[in-house]
């Protein structure tokens, strides 16, 4: 039988063993990112990873591969970042305003132009900010905590021309949530619960699951990140990647979805974590890669090299913020 690792765009070769070769780069240099406030990630049109960030003022920023440049707006969370149907030249930034409400700004052509912010409304919990994904043309889904602890979620069927009314989907929340399609007309949503450990809901394609844990413990404040993956092209055995931040400040991931999958620790980042959660991007070079903010106000990457060989390699970049 032949094991492959795949998003809904690219099939990488995958054994999979939970063996690590550990190196580090680390930086003493201070950067501008908000504290408490983590990246989002999608990839670019020239195969490099597009991250967007808040900066100590509220602005907005977005990597476009190697360079920063502002997209304005005042947020008061993490961002959250999309490109509908992997079209990698479209690009929806999401965030929470200072009146508390959802808005949202996006590009058609790779950030040559930009559309003016939108205020989608809702109210976002203090200190969270929201998840979007998109699993099919025109689809994009946002979802919230509200102040009432619950998850909410909002979609368009249209590129974000129109949007659905806030539907709650309740639970109780003490993060930001995090979402990711592992197939078309799928999504899984994951968050912080009361109890510390992170949990899960799927839309099935016709329903919403109840809510069910994965254990571990995730520090106060912060979420998971997760990508969604297929594990296995044979037998469209589907799942994802999930990434938290431990109750030891450190990374933690596991294949969730995946037979014998249990939670296990990355190699210590260079420096200390922030109160908030990580992102999770697959590169078009074939290799997992996880950012991170950190108390310094830097972004920082974590990726596994080897397109997924045997060993993992999981290796820390240098750190990088918005000017």
């Amino acid at each position: 039988m032949n094991h492959k690792r795949t998003t809904m765009t690219s099939i990488v070769l995958a054994t999979v063993m939970l063996v690590s070769l550990f190196a580090v780069v680390s930086s003493s240099v201070s950067g501008t990112v908000m504290a408490g406030t983590g990246p989002a990630a999608t990839y670019t049109s020239i195969g490099l990873s597009s991250l967007v960030a808040v900066d100590t003022s509220g602005h907005v920023w977005w990597m476009n591969g190697t360079s920063w440049s502002s997209i304005g707006g005042v947020a008061t969370s993490s961002p959250a970042a999309t490109t509908p149907n992997f079209n990698v030249v479209v690009l929806d930034v999401f965030v929470r305003g200072t009146n508390g409400a959802l808005y949202e700004r996006s590009t058609l052509n790779n950030g040559a132009s930009w559309g003016a912010w939108s205020n989608l409304g809702g109210q976002l919990a203090a200190g969270t900010g929201p998840a979007a994904c998109s699993w099919g043309a025109g689809r994009v889904d946002v979802f919230v905590r509200g102040t009432d602890g619950a998850l909410w979620h909002k979609g368009s069927t249209n590129s974000g021309a129109s949007w659905s009314n806030w539907q709650s989907l309740g639970g109780k929340l003490t993060s930001s949530p995090a979402a990711s399609p592992p197939a078309t007309n799928q999504i899984g949503v994951f968050v912080r619960g009361t109890d510390g450990a992170c949990w899960y809901k799927d839309w099935t394609g016709t329903a919403w699951s109840s809510w069910k844990s994965l254990g571990g413990q995730l520090a106060p404040h912060t979420g998971a990140g997760v990508m969604g993956v297929v594990f296995n092209t044979t037998t469209d055995a589907r799942g994802y990647e999930v990434f938290v931040q431990g109750t030891d400040h450190q990374l933690w991931w596991q294949d969730f979805g995946r037979a014998g999958s249990a939670w296990s620790r990355l190699p210590a980042c260079p420096e200390v974590l922030s109160a908030s959660s990580p992102a999770v991007v697959f590169s078009h070079s074939g290799h997992t890669e996880v950012w991170v903010s950190t108390t310094s106000g830097n972004l920082m990457e974590c990726f596994a090299t080897g397109n997924w060989s045997p060993v993992n390699t999981w290796v820390w970049s240098s750190a990088t913020s918005p000017p």
